[in-house]
Parts: structure tokens; sequence; C-alpha cells
């Protein structure tokens, strides 16, 4: 039964690490398809694929601009959860230290109090 736990982890690091492959892979080939683009000859080609070549810089225009306002949205959330999260802490402070009083307390009482009024069958 323990292998269970084991299997299903592996299993997910597997998966986690064909999906960091893949995505590697298509980073890889989107960048390396942009910068060939840049070393096409401008100045030789025709005019219709110079122009072809402005819209290719418009459309990557906006693509950049909407990927980096999506990168921006995700660093934004990441950034509200951390802050979130250390609130939170911050918020428990004053339970979690109650419940170091209530111990420290009750810790001091049992090793430090034998009330005579206790009758000697509870002591």
């Amino acid at each position: 039964m323990e292998k269970v736990p084991t299997e299903v982890g592996d299993l997910v690091g597997r998966f986690a690490q064909v999906i960091w492959h893949v995505l590697e892979f298509l980073w890889s080939w989107s960048f390396g398809q942009i910068v060939a683009m840049f070393r096409l000859p401008l100045n030789s080609l025709p005019l219709w694929k110079q122009i072809l070549f402005g819209l290719v810089l418009a459309a990557l225009g906006y693509m950049f601009h909407k990927i980096s306002k999506d990168l921006l949205k995700a660093v934004q959330s990441m950034i509200g959860a951390t802050v979130g999260f250390f609130t939170a802490i911050i918020g428990m402070m004053p339970q979690i230290v109650w419940a170091g009083l209530i111990a420290f307390g009750g810790a001091w009482i049992m090793t430090n109090m034998n009330p005579s009024w206790i009758p000697a069958a509870l002591r």
C-alpha cells in the first residue's frame, strides 16, 4: 500500500517533466522562427514581401503586447497570492500565541500546583 503514493508521485513527476520538455521545445522553436524572420535580407526582397514583412512585424508586436499583458497578470496573481498567504499567517499569530499561552499555563499548573482541596483519589 505504501508503493501507491510513491508510484503516483513518480507518475506526476514524469508528467510534469514531459510538459516542461514540450514547453521548452515550443519556446525554442518559436524564438528560432522569430530570429530567422529577422535575418531575412529585407533590402533585396520585392515590395510585396517587404509589405508582408511589415504586417508580420505588426502581428508580432501585437502578440508580444498580448503575451506581456498575460504575463503581467500572472505575476500580479502570484504577488497577490503571496501577500494573501503572509497576511493570513500574520492574522493567525494571535491565535498561535494564545495556543502557546494555554499550553504553557496548563503545563505550569500540572507541574507546580498541588492544591489540597482536590480529593486524594484524584491526585
